[in-house]
């Protein structure tokens, strides 16, 4: 072991002197409210930006159509556990500088490729994309599309994928530019339902919101698989959520500042990203400073995402209860026109558009960060061989848009495979299955840690409960696709 380092499980990590505050981060004089939503605010944006997508537009429709409001009760629960097994993991990363599968990494090579590939295959089918595109195609049809239409589907999801590539391309930091759209796209849709909302859904509705709330019930005869696939997307993607700390880490939160970012092809410059973190020494100072770190963390996801994933699952479901039934719309096919049904049905063509926008908006903007999430996960595992370093001229540049391009003609080539619908159900379902690993792994890595950085005890309990509720719905789920329930 080298003479500045210590042990996090089996490998080494290099002790520097200190943690960099927030305000040397960031180039800041304090950190305010200002500070906090124009500068600090970003990571937890772009995990709520991809989470309001299939579980808020397709999956919670479609249960709310089909079953009431009943099930509201589960949102706020599975939004607060995602929002702590990301903080969970946020804090070991902004101790070490390193995202969690590189962490995974100190518990064995298997570990870390098991954490690299569970978001590739949980995320690799193009679902977003292809249901984006059923909403546009759409649009131009007049109509809910079919199987008869695979074609105009497929071109209209081509031509959304290579927009994703351009937008994953521009500014200097990734994560930035993911970031800016995200305002922009999350100010635009959730401003539309809240508006939607209190105009056109009467008081009976509100009060079954109420008691669906209170309820604790889940309706008899309801379909495990999509009870299973709605619970994993509320909020983001329950047991693969740690690959959303990695925008923590792009950041620069705590010592992730010392460790580089990717930056984007047009506008970015070379960045050296280390293989591997830094820690800090164990100073009265430096833990202060990585306390304030973690609060900040803490509060971005509770403010942002927390409260954000319950508004945008919970008003979606209420207005499509309200007024989404009747029109035949399935969860594996056209479940993406149902706003804009309502919409033309209430007040024409023109908000018939509109409907048709909000759904393309939504669905396209979790595509754009699913993506990043997957290459930049993968690009994370590869990036510590020195081989693959050496061979892209340690630019990861390269290697990230490189996977970017295989991700999306795979995704492309996915579209002929199989209805959009049951592309999301899949990685539904497969989000469930990272708390087999992800909570396990998380709990080892925090007793490996300093016990001066470790999580409270509290914090690891909810994180168990969590990975319960998971594998709960993942076996009801499971049974039924086998046809043993």
């Amino acid at each position: 072991m080298e003479k500045n380092s210590i042990r996090i499980g089996k490998l080494p990590i290099e002790v520097v002197e200190k943690i960099p505050t927030p305000e040397d981060v960031f180039k800041l004089k304090k950190i305010g409210i200002k500070e906090r939503l124009l500068v600090l605010y970003g990571s937890a944006l772009i995990a709520l930006g991809v989470s309001i997508g299939s579980g808020e537009f397709l999956l919670g429709p479609a249960q709310a159509v089909k079953y009431g409001l009943v099930l509201a009760w589960l949102v706020p629960i599975g939004a607060f556990l995602q929002a702590i097994y990301m903080y969970s993991w946020a804090k070991l990363t902004i101790a070490t500088g390193e995202t969690p599968v590189t962490l995974m990494f100190r518990i064995g090579m298997w570990a870390g490729w098991l954490g690299a590939l569970g978001v590739l295959f949980g995320n690799i089918w193009g679902g977003w994309a292809y249901n984006s595109a059923v909403a546009l195609a759409g649009g131009i049809l007049g109509r809910a599309p079919g199987p008869q239409d695979a074609y105009l589907i497929g071109v209209s999801g081509t031509i959304l994928l290579l927009l994703t590539f351009l937008m994953l391309a521009l500014g200097r930091r990734i994560a930035r530019t993911l970031e800016i759209f995200n305002w922009i796209d999350l100010g635009f849709i959730f401003l539309s339902f809240i508006i939607l909302t209190i105009i056109l859904v009467p008081p009976p509705v509100w009060g079954e919101l109420a008691r669906g709330l209170v309820s604790f019930q889940i309706p008899a005869g309801i379909d495990p698989v999509l009870l299973a696939a709605w619970w994993g997307y509320i909020g983001l993607a329950t047991g693969l959520n740690y690959y959303a700390t990695a925008w923590f880490k792009d950041k620069g939160f705590g010592m992730s500042s010392l460790t580089g970012y990717i930056p984007a092809l047009i506008g970015g410059r070379r960045i050296e990203v280390s293989a591997w973190g830094k820690t800090f020494t164990l100073t009265p100072e430096n833990l202060k400073v990585f306390k304030r770190w973690t609060s900040l963390a803490l509060e971005e996801l509770m403010v942002i995402f927390f409260l954000g994933a319950i508004i945008g699952m919970l008003l979606p479901m209420t207005l499509s209860y309200a007024f989404a039934k009747g029109y035949g719309l399935s969860v594996t096919w056209n479940m993406p026109m149902w706003l804009a049904f309502v919409l033309r049905d209430l007040w024409g063509p023109a908000a018939f558009w509109y409907g048709i926008l909000v759904g393309v908006f939504v669905l396209f903007k979790t595509q754009l960060g699913i993506v990043d999430a997957v290459v930049r996960n993968m690009s994370d595992a590869a990036w510590k061989f020195e081989n693959i370093r050496k061979f892209f001229r340690n630019d990861i540049r390269y290697l990230y848009y490189l996977l970017v391009a295989v991700y999306l003609i795979w995704a492309a080539m996915a579209f002929i495979a199989t209805a959009p619908g049951v592309l999301i159900l899949i990685s539904a379902n497969m989000a469930n299955a990272g708390a087999l690993w992800g909570i396990p792994f998380l709990i080892y890595l925090n007793y490996k840690m300093p016990k001066e950085l470790r999580l409270n005890w509290s914090i690891i309990l909810l994180n168990i409960i969590f990975m319960i509720m998971c594998i709960i719905f993942m076996t009801f789920s499971v049974g039924r696709a086998l046809g043993l329930i």
